[in-house]
């Protein structure tokens, strides 16, 4: 989740566009992690050491990590280390993006130090999946502390992106978040959650990019728009309020129910109480998804 999110933060930051990323989500499924972006990454370099090493290598016939030795910039077990080291989603899309020119590796410097420091995180969050760092990075990408419920809404939308990646697709980018009252819905649905607290949740897309995320759901094809493709959409909803309302129980003893969900087409939709819209764009189109939560 890690790489989405260090896209959304960059796409922010103005350091690249939404067709940047998408492409740079593809194209780093073939990326090789190179070392000179491993040895920034870890504080070893800098972009001007690994640039002058770039250029050193194309008058001399010898792997960047020996000219790195050779020029003092590293130790030959810093190298062995940093080779020894599995890539990480967030570092290849950053190599992604400077191989194919949208980053120099200056600027990808700047970003992944900024990055870390602006969410408080360290390399050992970012190794890892940890609840805990997934959790503030949530909370600091969308602001969530200051909502009025903003320990549910951290919860809730960690666990909504945990799905995203297990069940849709795990290229993706996330877009800052607009509080809303209303909203005009081509293809939406809903389902309420009731108990110890009420909440609403809602998916809600254009007709084309409602129907690939039905389809990727269900690994299946649909032959358009159709009450199964509500359902399917639904059931991504259901099994995301269900996981939640699960941890909710197990961990906190809250007890939570799911109304049935209510499919709308072609609607303007207005809310009692304000609510959170949070646009992730995948390769496929832009997909919303709307939660809000009272204490």
């Amino acid at each position: 989740m890690f790489a989405q999110f260090f896209g959304g933060y960059l796409l922010n930051k103005k350091m690249v566009t939404s067709e940047d990323l998408t492409q740079a989500f593809e194209d780093k499924k073939n990326t090789r992690m190179r070392l000179g972006v491993l040895a920034i990454n870890a504080g070893l370099m800098t972009a001007d050491q690994v640039e002058h090493v770039n250029i050193t290598q194309q008058s001399v016939d010898k792997r960047f990590g020996d000219l790195a030795v050779e020029l003092g910039y590293v130790t030959e077990d810093q190298v062995e280390a940093l080779l020894a080291q599995q890539p990480t989603e967030y570092l290849l899309l950053g190599q992604t993006l400077v191989n194919n020119g949208v980053l120099t590796n200056a600027e990808f410097e700047k970003a992944i130090k900024d990055y870390k420091a602006d969410n408080e995180l360290t390399d050992s969050d970012l190794e890892g999946s940890k609840n805990e760092s997934l959790s503030k990075l949530v909370t600091e990408f969308y602001h969530l502390e200051e909502a009025a419920n903003a320990r549910v809404l951290t919860d809730y939308v960690t666990m909504m992106f945990k799905n995203i990646i297990r069940f849709i697709d795990g290229d993706f980018t996330p877009l800052e978040a607009m509080v809303i009252r209303e909203y005009d819905a081509e293809y939406f649905i809903r389902q309420d959650i009731t108990g110890a607290y009420d909440a609403i949740t809602c998916i809600t897309a254009d007709k084309d990019v409602y129907y690939e995320f039905a389809k990727r759901f269900a690994g299946d094809n649909f032959g358009d728009i159709s009450e199964i493709v509500n359902e399917t959409v639904g059931e991504f909803l259901n099994v995301t309020n269900g996981l939640f309302a699960v941890n909710e129980s197990n961990e906190l003893g809250a007890e939570l129910t799911m109304t049935p969900q209510e499919a709308i087409v072609g609607q303007h939709i207005s809310f009692d109480k304000a609510a959170y819209c949070i646009p992730v764009v995948f390769g496929f189109g832009e997909v919303d998804f709307i939660v809000s939560a009272e204490p």
